[in-house]
Order: C-alpha cells, then structure tokens, then sequence
C-alpha cells in the first residue's frame, strides 16, 4: 500500500500544543500546491488526520469533501507510534492510498520508524513529508518512495 506520512501547513505561531491554532494565508497556499501534486501522484486516496485544527484545515485542503476525511487522536503530536500502527492495521485491508495527516515531533518519528525501525526524531518542514510503500504498518517495513514538500514537483 501506499501510504503518505505529512506533516499539516503551515500554522499561525504559538504554542505546540495548542489544538485551536490555525493555518497562515502561506500555509493554505502549501495545502493548495500539496493538493494537486496528490491528485496527480496518488489520484483516489483516503485521508485520516489529526482533529486539531491546523491538521483538519489542511486536509481540508487536500481533498474536495470534508465527508472523506477522518480523524484520529492517534496523529497528535504526543502520540506513541505504536498508538499509530494499532490505529493503521485496519486500514491496510485496501491498497487505496492512504494519506496521514499529523504534526512534529510525530510525523517524523513515524516515519524513521517505518523505514528504519527506531522510534528517533527526524525533521520535517511544514506540508511536507515521506511517500511509502509497506504491505503492513510495522517498524522497519516500509520502502520510501520520495519526499514531498509544497516546493519541488
């Protein structure tokens, strides 16, 4: 399955762990150019993300229906990464693409998990994060196929 790990826009400063805070003007024009890009490189995909607000806003963007996003306390950003793979396991019954929508310090550690099997902290700008492949959510499992950013095509 394909499965993309991102990072939410950019948001207004503040606090980390401020659930309420919003996108910047920028930070909808990253979501804008991440949602064509997604169009064209996953066509039909599926979409679960964090309920904090600037998470939502951005996959509010990415997709053309509210209707098609869920959410999950799992993509918050001091969740366990194990918490993650519980909540993905079911998902994994389709090989539709599935984007995650969630926040530092969380989108990178899932990702260095995914591909390198240890829970470690990795970078990741705003809107922007790992595309993989993995036949199950596991540490060390998935392949990276390209990181995307609002950026670069």
């Amino acid at each position: 399955m394909r499965l993309l790990v991102l990072r939410h826009a950019e948001a207004v400063s503040g606090a980390d762990l401020d659930p309420c805070r919003e996108l910047t003007p920028q930070g909808r024009v990253q979501a804008q150019m991440m949602a064509s890009r997604l169009e064209s490189l996953l066509g039909d995909f599926r979409l679960l993300s964090s309920p904090w607000v600037r998470a939502r806003s951005t996959a509010a963007e990415l997709t053309a229906s509210e209707n098609e996003i869920s959410s999950a306390l799992e993509l918050i950003p001091t969740a366990s990464v194990a918490a993650v793979a519980v909540r993905l396991e079911p998902l994994f019954a389709t090989d539709r693409p599935l984007v995650l929508l969630t926040h530092q310090p969380l989108c990178g550690r899932l990702i260095h998990w995914l591909t390198e099997g240890q829970d470690q902290p990795l970078s990741v700008a705003p809107c922007s994060g790992a595309l993989l492949e993995l036949d199950w959510p596991a540490a060390g499992m998935a392949r990276l196929v390209r990181w995307l950013d609002p950026h670069t095509p």
